[in-house]
């Protein structure tokens, strides 16, 4: 077995990945143009509706709809087709009075650019640029929003609402037919979820049937907050089922699923207790998270103008003439918050998405964000997170170096071996093979470290890249955004270095002329694709390149006894 042959063909297979990963950053699948819309939401079409899928009946003892007031009264003489403003520290919101839908959020505490700290990264928004609404409204066999006459038209007492603490109730009122409908969302001061009631007071003769439904609409634009990193991250639909904890399917999946005959077909009306479906981007998350007590069904479709549609539908519930009842579901419109997704909802945590390698990504985020509450800089909890893992390595890097000093001092009695059997290759790997179990040399012993520390690079990888903790994260001098690539090039070059020193510190792994030009190059190559890393994830690698030479600097120094080599 030739084992020298092997480490380069993994070294090489790990340089195809690289490329690979440049490739797409270099030519991304390319997503049609977006739909240009009004900046006001609207009037639901027949394709838009989800279907009336009824559920088993909540409880009846759900809570009463108060009369309105004379307030609320005044308020819907006075309606007006206009939008309204709810201000909180962590979200601007703009609700259209059209249906009640929110159809544009910001978020003050995450600027578009590092460069334009006052322009709030735009998550929703209803214009000529991008369409991506949050739309909630009541169907079903008297559903208002399944009226062939249009939608509901809300009324609020104010036109712009603000909260800096606490929370904040804001209410919207409509009367059709009878029926008293007040549409609540609930505001915090210091949380990105949003809740809303749906209360339905029945001032009707008859009863009333109908199904709470919440979704996104969204057109096909690409992903605006994907543009700091170096790879195409995944942007599209993702929902929790009772078979897959984690499902998700981009804007092509969606498209092919309705015609592909296979047993994958994710996308199918699901009905399950509780769950959350939503839309995923780059450090982003929207999602719509219903009572978790009921029934609901969630549906993954596409519109007869080609936008696209992910919800759910509650249970039918059955209003008599004179009584109330209220029906609630939850909307989460902000960063991918891991501790605070993961306590709304089962699953929900796993939004943030660290590839199959998650149960090493997650307590190495975990490390991370502590060492960061207590130094205060995401460059030097980097920094001190690659020293602790290269510590807790340190057994393992111990036993690398010995195995690479053992096979270095065996290295001229093999060159020996080889000039005694010439070309008998055959007798050559015996006679090799001999000598390593006389000498008692494992020769994968400095391969094995190596691999069981690799599921802990790649997870580092996918942290440093996912982590919305690190977007727009300074470090030193220049280095204002840790997600970004570095604009002088410095550490890459630095890491470039550090690849050719440890090169020259040890022994190329085989003497084949044309392999060992291929490794002279391999620092070169690696230094070519980390130009374009985010600068976080850059530095990481060069602290570990760094401690690794004086870890082998140490071993080398303590291991390698002079000795003259005797006779193979």
């Amino acid at each position: 077995m030739d084992h020298k042959r092997n480490l380069l063909l993994l070294a090489l297979a790990v340089v195809s990945y690289f490329m690979l990963l440049a490739w797409n950053k270099d030519y991304p699948a390319e997503v049609p143009a977006p739909v240009a819309q009004n900046s006001q939401a609207e009037t639901l079409n027949a394709s838009d509706l989800p279907g009336n899928a009824s559920a088993n009946d909540v409880p009846s003892d759900v809570p009463s709809a108060q009369t309105p007031s004379a307030a609320q009264v005044a308020a819907q003489a006075t309606a007006a087709s206009s939008l309204i403003t709810v201000l909180t520290p962590l979200q601007e919101v703009v609700i259209d009075l059209a249906g009640g839908d929110i159809v544009a959020v910001r978020l003050p505490t995450f600027p578009t650019s590092i460069d334009t700290p006052d322009d709030p990264f735009r998550l929703l928004r209803n214009d000529a640029s991008m369409v991506f609404v949050a739309q909630s409204g009541l169907v079903g066999a008297n559903g208002p929003d399944a009226n062939p006459a249009g939608r509901p038209h809300f009324s609020s007492e104010q036109t712009r609402y603000s909260i800096t603490d606490g929370e904040l109730s804001v209410d919207l009122y409509a009367t059709i037919d009878g029926i008293n409908i007040t549409k609540r969302y609930h505001f915090r001061a210091n949380d990105f979820l949003i809740g809303l009631d749906y209360r339905i007071d029945n001032r009707s003769a008859a009863p009333l049937n109908l199904n709470l439904y919440a979704q996104f609409k969204r057109d096909s634009s690409p992903d605006p907050s994907s543009t700091a990193s170096f790879r195409r991250t995944f942007l599209g639909a993702t929902m929790t089922s009772p078979d897959n904890p984690y499902i998700k399917a981009t804007f092509a999946d969606i498209d092919k699923d309705a015609t592909r005959d296979t047993k994958d077909k994710h996308f199918k009306p699901i009905a399950m207790m509780g769950g959350w479906i939503g839309f995923s981007q780059h450090y982003f998350f929207s999602g719509w998270i219903p009572a978790n007590d009921q029934e609901n069904t969630f549906s993954v479709r596409k519109n007869n103008i080609g936008e696209y549609l992910i919800g759910f539908v509650g249970p039918t519930q059955n209003i008599a003439p004179g009584q109330s009842a209220t029906l609630s579901t939850a909307l989460w419109v902000g960063p991918k918050d891991q501790e605070r997704l993961a306590a709304i909802a089962p699953k929900l945590g796993q939004i943030i998405d660290y590839g199959k390698l998650w149960f090493v990504a997650y307590p190495v985020f975990w490390l991370l964000s502590h060492i960061y509450k207590v130094v205060g800089n995401f460059g030097v909890a980097i920094i001190a997170l690659t020293v602790v893992i290269r510590l807790l390595f340190l057994p393992l890097s111990a036993k690398q170096y010995d195995s690479q000093a053992k096979m270095k001092k065996l290295q001229p009695k093999i060159e020996q071996l080889k000039a005694r059997y010439g070309d008998d290759k055959q007798k050559f790997v015996q006679a090799q093979m001999e000598l390593w179990k006389k000498e008692k040399v494992n020769p994968f012993g400095g391969c094995l470290p190596v691999l069981l520390q690799m599921p802990v690079f790649l997870g580092i990888y996918w942290v440093l890249n996912e982590s919305v903790e690190l977007r727009q994260a300074p470090f030193i001098l220049w280095y204002r955004d840790l997600s970004m690539m570095d604009s002088f090039f410095v550490l890459p070059l630095l890491l470039g270095g550090a690849y050719f020193l440890q090169q020259h510190m040890t022994p190329l792994p085989t003497t084949d002329p044309t392999q060992a030009k291929v490794m002279k190059w391999m620092p070169v190559l690696f230094t070519g694709f980390f130009l374009w890393f985010p600068a976080g994830l850059v530095l990481y690698y060069l602290v570990n390149a760094l401690l690794g030479i004086l870890q082998q600097w140490y071993f080398s120094s303590k291991l390698n006894t002079p000795s003259t080599p005797k006779e193979a």
